[in-house]
């Protein structure tokens, strides 16, 4: 593929994206609808957005996802290149975007007052969080408020009644949630901890499960269902995301978070094995009978390819061959593994940079695994920060899985392993 193919589409597209949109006769105009973004402030593929509608007895709640494959075609220079790295990659020295930068800033994300190509869910909810009425429509979205998850915590928060729709989302969602624990839905919420770039230094950001972050999440979640049980209706090939069966932890009313902590980490380690395959089956933390990535076609190719298949399917066009979907599966399960390897990788080298450039004298720790315990090779959970990592730690003490204690850094060239003293 020469370069000079794939700039021809991307400055074809920079040029006449609107006009490639309107044209199509399907296409409906939701413009009208109050419709926010909620994103980290840094974020540049937006790919997710909401809106409220009233009803005249109920709310319809609108989850609305960009849509490249509204502007670019299966085959195309620009999907051959989007297939070949299969997801954007983000590594401290540079992030690695799956389509190009250009089209994601002026064409393809969710932009603060900015017509932009949509595959819009509407669902109406009944009171148990179980679905009423959904349909799935190419729409034109323009939105009005870009929000990060602070501003957004405080509308939903506060729910002003000026704009409250955020308020009245969180509520619907919220109903939703618990149709799927009722369902066996499996449930962890804690804060996590990651490592960031900032001016080449690295840096600690803490996540917390905020009533925004809750919001997104469980609208993505609907929409990922909600498009399964259409494609699966529908007979539509596509890449589903399934989840293998597992064993659950029993788990007794905790009261110390030290234990919370342990229990999480033993829960996660129980559940069984997420991939892509074509066939629906059951995404068993979800709670779900079938379930497939649909929200993030900026920087997913499964999401990519969904999204051909649906665009497809809605304008009366061929859908791509059940065997090519299934070759791409198999390359989309091999390259996202390599690409999640690649960023674990990263952030443990990142990790080791932080400790060193933060020489603090104790880490308050949580012992959740002895990997090899005559290699001195486990796994410690540190409080403050909120991550674990693998570590090798020597002690002269017996000390056991759930033990709380502090330890002390100590650099060591040989790897990226984290090297640790215990202290008390």
């Amino acid at each position: 593929m020469s370069n000079k193919i794939l700039d021809d589409e991307i400055n074809y597209l920079l040029s006449n994206s609107i006009n490639k949109l309107s044209a199509n006769s399907l296409v409906k105009d939701l413009t009208y609808l109050k419709t926010y973004t909620i994103d980290d402030e840094n974020t540049k593929e937006i790919d997710d957005a909401i809106s409220l509608e009233r009803l005249s007895s109920n709310f319809k709640l609108w989850i609305h996802i960009a849509s490249p494959t509204s502007y670019i075609d299966f085959q195309s220079s620009i999907d051959i290149k989007a297939r070949k790295q299969i997801s954007t990659l983000y590594l401290s020295t540079n992030n690695f975007y799956m389509l190009p930068e250009a089209l994601i800033n002026n064409v393809f994300s969710l932009h603060e007052n900015e017509k932009r190509g949509s595959i819009s869910l509407g669902v109406i909810l009944n009171e148990d969080g179980s679905v009423s009425f959904s349909e799935i429509v190419q729409s034109i979205i323009k939105v009005n408020y870009r929000l990060s998850y602070i501003e957004a915590d405080e509308l939903i928060d506060y729910a002003p009644k000026e704009e409250e729709d955020l308020s009245i989302i969180s509520m619907i969602l919220k109903k939703r949630k618990c149709w799927r624990n009722n369902l066996g839905a499996i449930e962890i919420q804690e804060s996590h901890g990651k490592i960031i770039v900032k001016d080449n230094i690295p840096s600690l950001k803490i996540v917390d499960p905020t009533l925004s972050r809750q919001l997104v999440s469980e609208a993505m979640i609907l929409y990922g269902n909600l498009i399964s049980e259409f494609t699966k209706q529908n007979n539509i090939p596509v890449p589903y995301r399934v989840q293998e069966s597992f064993v659950k932890c029993y788990k007794k009313e905790y009261t110390d978070n030290k234990e919370n902590i342990l229990y999480n980490f033993l829960l996660k380690k129980t559940m069984g094995k997420t991939y892509y395959s074509l066939n629906p089956m059951v995404h068993n933390s979800l709670g779900l009978s079938s379930y497939l990535h649909a929200t993030s076609p900026i920087r997913r190719y499964a999401d990519l390819l969904v999204q051909y298949q649906l665009n497809r399917f809605l304008n009366n066009k061929d859908l791509i061959l059940k065997g090519d979907v299934e070759n791409l599966i198999l390359s989309i399960n091999n390259l996202g593994r390599q690409n999640n390897m690649k960023y674990r990788e990263d952030q443990k080298f990142l990790l080791k940079k932080w400790f060193e450039k933060n020489p603090i004298i104790e880490h308050n720790v949580i012992l959740l695994e002895w990997i090899n315990r005559y290699k001195n090779i486990c796994i410690f959970y540190f409080v403050e920060y909120k991550l674990s990592s693998i570590c090798y730690f020597k002690s002269k003490y017996d000390l056991n899985i759930g033990d709380n204690f502090k330890v002390k850094f100590y650099s060591n060239n040989c790897n990226d392993i984290l090297y640790f003293n215990f202290l008390s």
